[in-house]
């Protein structure tokens, strides 16, 4: 699995000074080449000050100078309140904070009402990070005009989170109150939130070196004596702005006392002072109310004002799931929302690492399933096969795991139309969770005994579920054949379920299993473009084609990468918390045409898995006529599809269904665009349109050409007057007289469009695949573009991770780093030089951790490597094989 790994900044540096061709200290030119390109999401930020020298600089440490930042973001940083004296690198060259602190970093941004900024303080004191430091920060937002009006999440925990309360342009500043720690800060979407309220102090006035000091001594003498002062240590004596005194106006317990701080000014001003004396003096009352909350005497410590709760709405994520959008499923949900008919539930079983079964978009849409993983090492919950399919996680480093089977869940099945979170494509589906991938993948032999208990076939754990699945999704794979899952799957499939498998990652065309066994509907994935994704495999198996996602992209400038958003867990505190993150892979095509066979079936309760096949190839379920090797018969259409599960069991709907080309509208910095309306049922009588409305006051929408009944060409247009900078949404509704309404969504920017994210310095490592180690071959660093370049190599099988090293603690793949692997974390592959050099071997990096249990607006996550050892036997021990990728 990957871990933090080690680097040698020795090398590293000799690199930068001299220009090395390779990473394994020769420069010889002799042997093999292997190169590639990195690159990293959609608004992803790095602080522009972090320890690395290395790294770009620009200082961030005056308000007045800040670092400019998209209102959508990631930001991995390093702040700390006092130098670093080189405890982890041994060596000051290394390091920029060496004989400094980076106490402040400060951060410009146009914001929007209720958006979410929260910090994750990645090496907080008692974090086991691995790192060799710890501190504590504390997240700040002002707002002109500069006062008193100050924001501010001043917890002793791993996470801080503010709330905008209004429109505006604001400075976002992570300070050093103790210690030494890299940050992940995330500005969020408006209207995200799965909760209801925030731990952020409100944006309200209060009273300058001030306090409301609640005594836990009753004792007026012992309180009067503790009052002489706050006394800084040494680590902290940088950030005091002279001595503080206190002075109260009771000494009692009976009820809170009003304490007044008085400070002797230090000599210099901070850039803070200068900026504004009066926010300084605001954000120094806070720091030493943080204090005083310290103190083993004092109950609690706040400012002296009234306070307000901030709470934000709890509205569904829906909005964000475009690729919904580009299957047509709002029209097929127009049909169908996936109950069976004539009663019972369509069930899908998900073979995968497991479901976080309390996951709140996910428990109600549940059946019993199975844990079929074997080894109880892999498995990572102390036990073998049991009756648990709970998923523990599939890493020992905290927010290190993929909570995989959970992503798929969500897109297949998560409950729909409750307010919270995202949709599934069955809302009425249910879910069997089969667990078969652990730490190291998964074997073979446990797959094939969840084959066949999802089938309600015998199988070794003695027990077949109440009611077999109606389908199977497996998004993992490699490549290999075996007989005995060929025939674990034939055995299914004659019990009737329909299988679906994801095609692989690797942008290539060789057979990936068990996506191209006989009866397995493979699926490749397309980009939020429509084309084949850049990672899909393609090749003569291939099915379908289904919307993957890609995190390299924001081509519907709503400010977020355009990954698949489903269901997820966030363990970075280290206890699993609902979450929902953005990913890409075949993984996530996958589980899109599970969802819509779901509703097929939900239709045509009798429906086979020969006459799937039949449609599939007719271009009954796709746009597509004819065949290739990227998308197979077409991309999937939850419409027509649906309507032909309808007709081949001999029903069909009389209800017209809306819909619109372009099927949404993202107009990013333009001010116009069309869409045409039109009757996609054409069983049924053209309704007539009664309305087009909007909810945006930005927003205008008129008929161009359309016919009587209002069917045909409208026109929107845009007015930006008065809107500050930043990414909006609409919706326009049309409704008919019979049917239901039709939502397109609308997208716009105001202000500078971010077409990519922002890459520190990387360092890759080249590791030996078939050292038990997995031990380090070679190692250099990325130039300002991402390309890198390994050459001296000799052949062999290797594994390529990169990631990067803010903090100079000599780890990469940390929380609060960059981290990635090829071609994706998760579904990482051996490469195999032999003897000619490899180029084009590019990966996406992202940035781990991150409080995101909340969150739309996130990145994907590092998850498990799983090269488990492949088995080199024959036919008759197939069924041991390793599955070692599971992130298809």
């Amino acid at each position: 699995m990957i871990t933090p790994a080690r680097i040698t900044l020795s090398i590293a540096l000799a690199c930068a000074l001299i220009g090395c061709k390779s990473g394994g200290g020769s420069s010889s030119d002799s042997g093999l080449s292997l190169s590639g390109q990195l690159s990293i999401p959609v608004n992803t930020v790095t602080d522009s000050d972090v320890n690395d020298s290395l790294a770009t600089y620009a200082s961030n440490n005056d308000p007045s100078t800040p670092q400019s930042i998209p209102n959508r973001v990631t930001v991995h940083g390093f702040a700390s309140a006092v130098p670093t004296f080189a405890a982890a690198s041994d060596s000051g060259d290394y390091e920029r904070f060496n004989n400094d602190a980076d106490e402040d970093d400060y951060f410009s941004v146009s914001l929007q009402a209720g958006q979410k900024i929260t910090l994750q303080v990645v090496d907080y004191e008692g974090n086991n990070t691995g790192s060799a430091y710890s501190g504590d920060l504390d997240l700040y937002l002002f707002k002109p005009p500069l006062e008193t009006s100050i924001l501010s999440s001043l917890n002793e925990s791993e996470f801080e989170e503010i709330i905008v309360p209004a429109d505006g342009e604001y400075l976002v500043n992570v300070y050093a109150y103790s210690g030494i720690s890299k940050y992940v800060l995330r500005i969020q979407p408006a209207d995200t939130s799965i909760t209801s309220a925030s731990n952020s102090n409100g944006l309200t006035p209060f009273v300058l070196d001030q306090a409301i000091v609640q005594w836990k001594d009753n004792s007026s003498a012992a309180n009067a004596k503790a009052l002489s002062g706050i006394k800084a240590s040494a680590e902290t004596h940088s950030r005091a702005l002279g001595t503080t005194r206190l002075n109260a106006d009771h000494y009692s317990s009976e009820y809170p006392a009003k304490v007044k701080m008085a400070r002797i000014q230090a000599a210099a001003l901070t850039p803070l002072q200068a900026f504004n004396p009066e926010l300084a003096r605001a954000r120094q009352t806070l720091i030493d109310i943080k204090r005083l909350n310290e103190r083993e005497d004092v109950e609690f410590a706040e400012p002296n004002y009234i306070r307000h709760a901030l709470r934000t709405p709890n509205d569904p994520l829906y909005r964000n799931q475009y690729h919904y959008n580009d299957i047509n499923l709002p029209q097929a949900w127009d049909i169908t929302t996936g109950s069976r008919a004539g009663g019972g539930n369509v069930i899908v079983a998900v073979l995968d690492t497991g479901v976080f079964l309390a996951h709140p978009d996910l428990s109600n849409q549940l059946v019993s399933g199975y844990d079929f993983i074997s080894d109880k090492t892999n498995a990572n919950d102390g036990n073998g096969i049991d009756s648990n399919p709970d998923d523990p996680g599939d890493s020992t480093q905290r927010g290190g795991s993929s909570w995989h089977g959970t992503h798929v869940s969500g897109t297949v099945a998560a409950e729909t139309n409750n307010n919270t979170g995202g949709a599934g494509v069955s809302w009425s589906a249910k879910i069997m969770p089969v667990r078969v991938l652990g730490i190291q993948g998964g074997e073979s032999s446990d797959i094939i005994q969840g084959i066949r208990y999802a089938a309600g076939l015998s199988n070794n754990s003695g027990t077949v579920p109440n009611q077999k699945a109606d389908i199977i999704n497996m998004s993992l794979g490699s490549y290999g054949a075996s007989t005995a899952e060929q025939n674990a799957i034939t055995a299914a499939r004659n019990a009737g379920v329909i299988i679906v498998a994801a095609a692989g990652n690797d942008g290539s065309s060789e057979l990936s299993y068990p996506a191209s066994y006989n009866g397995v509907i493979s699926v490749s994935a397309i980009g939020p473009d429509g084309n084949i994704a850049y990672y899909s495999n393609s090749g003569s198996k291939i099915d379908v084609a289904a919307p993957g996602g890609d995190l390299t992209a924001d081509r519907n400038a709503d400010g977020q990468s355009d990954g698949v958003l489903s269901t997820s867990v966030n363990d970075a505190s280290g206890a699993r918390v609902a979450s929902y993150y953005l990913e890409q892979g075949t993984s996530m095509a996958t589980p899109h045409v599970a969802g819509v066979l779901a509703l097929m079936k939900a239709v045509n309760p009798n429906l086979t898995p020969v006459q799937v096949d039949n449609a599939l190839a007719a271009g009954e379920l796709t746009d597509q006529s004819g065949r290739n090797n990227e998308f197979g018969y077409g991309v999937i259409n939850a419409y027509k599809a649906v309507v032909a599960a309808q007709n081949i069991g001999g029903t069909s709907s009389s209800t017209p269904v809306l819909e619109s080309s372009p099927n949404s509208l993202s107009l990013g910095t333009d001010d116009s665009a069309n869409f045409i309306v039109s009757n996609a049922n054409q069983d049924s009588t053209d309704p007539m349109i009664t309305s087009v409305t909007d909810d945006a006051s930005w927003l205008t929408v008129s008929s161009s050409s359309v016919d009587a009944n209002g069917l045909g060409s409208y026109s929107v247009t845009l007015d930006r007057t008065n809107l500050i900078d930043g990414i909006y949404d609409a919706t326009i509704t049309v409704t008919p007289d019979s049917g239901y309404p039709l939502s397109i969504s609308v997208t716009m920017q105001v202000g500078e469009v971010v077409s990519g994210g922002g890459m520190t310095q990387q360092y890759i490592l080249l590791l030996d695949a078939d050292s038990e180690n997995e031990d380090v071959v070679a190692e250099t660093q990325s130039d300002s573009n991402g390309n890198y370049k390994f050459t001296d190599l000799k052949p062999g099988r290797y594994i390529i991770n990169a990631g990067s090293d803010i903090d100079v603690d000599l780890l990469i793949c940390q929380s609060g780093e960059t981290c990635g692997a090829y071609p994706s974390l998760g579904a990482e592959q051996i490469i195999e030089l032999t003897d000619t050099d490899r180029a084009n071997v590019d990966f996406v990096i992202s940035v781990i951790g991150g409080f995101n249990s909340n969150a739309a607006s996130v990145q994907s996550r590092p998850i498990t490597n799983n090269n488990a050892e492949e088995s080199n036997g024959t036919e008759e021990d197939n069924s041991k094989q390793s599955v070692h990728s599971i992130a298809n």
